[in-house]
């Protein structure tokens, strides 16, 4: 008897799941690689957009006034309050404020955190960690391309101009999303496609494992009346009727089964 490991049942399932693996893997290197980009650009797109829209509830007059020492002042407070709003309106974004160039640098002037978190910068402090997407920022809206990191965490940063009556560009608000939050987000894209690929590749070994097992059950009955012959059995009756080569294997058995009837009964007489 032909044991588990070596039946041609085992080897045709494990074969196709073999090649159904390695495409699969291939096509999710292929599609995760892509997805995570493209999860990375929608972000981008995500924090310019915020940026944009939070730029213009900035009045850009109070703010161009704003100096060091300030932090208790009414416009001080009215922006900060305003910038804590906007967000805590969004689990998305972690930290909003505003800057302006200073000399060849950059510094804060509004933090939405200041007086509420104790690591909040004040007016004037410098920023070091400036990446060309924010110096752009004075002048177009866009987002940080990749993630940065400073003392505050790791982020990807979107920026906008924020402007004055006169449409001179005083300073620019500055909208952070964590990096947790957007590895978070393509680890549940790439679960999802783990998942499906999954799913997939069991409910294509179980179609497999079905019809190998048919085939093989077919082919084990064309043999067990090929050892009946070989004992003396001539009142064999082939039972398989399939539209496939077996099933001409076996037409071809039965033809060779009534010949050998024939030859034997032309002996007897």
């Amino acid at each position: 008897m032909v044991s588990w490991h070596t039946s041609i049942t085992t080897k045709l399932t494990a074969g196709f799941i073999i090649l159904i693996l390695i495409i699969a893997g291939m096509s999710v290197l292929y599609t995760l690689g892509s997805t995570k980009a493209a999860l990375k650009e929608t972000t981008r797109d995500e924090l310019t957009a915020l940026a944009s829209m939070a730029a213009t509830q900035v009045n850009g007059d109070i703010l161009k006034n704003i100096k060091p020492g300030d932090e208790n002042t009414l416009d001080f407070l009215t922006i900060r309050d305003q910038l804590y709003e906007m967000e805590k309106s969004s689990p998305e974004i972690l930290y909003m404020y505003t800057m302006r160039k200073e000399g060849d640098g950059i510094s804060f002037i509004v933090d939405a955190s200041y007086g509420i978190d104790d690591d909040a910068a004040p007016i004037g402090e410098v920023y070091e960690f400036f990446t060309d997407e924010m110096i752009s920022g004075f002048q177009i809206s866009n987002a940080d391309a990749e993630y940065t990191t400073d003392q505050w965490g790791t982020v990807m940063s979107g920026y906008a101009p924020i402007y004055d009556s006169t449409g001179e560009a005083v300073g620019i608000i500055g909208v952070d999303m964590s990096a947790d939050r957007i590895i978070e987000r393509q680890d549940f894209i790439g679960n999802t496609i783990y998942l499906i690929i999954f799913i997939g590749i069991l409910i294509t070994g179980l179609i497999i494992g079905f019809f190998s097992r048919t085939m093989i059950r077919d082919i084990k009955s064309l043999n067990d009346s090929a050892a009946r012959i070989s004992a003396g059995d001539m009142n064999v009756m082939v039972t398989v009727e399939r539209n496939d080569e077996i099933g001409e294997l076996a037409e071809s058995f039965s033809r060779m089964v009534s010949s050998l009837k024939i030859m034997m009964m032309d002996e007897d007489a």
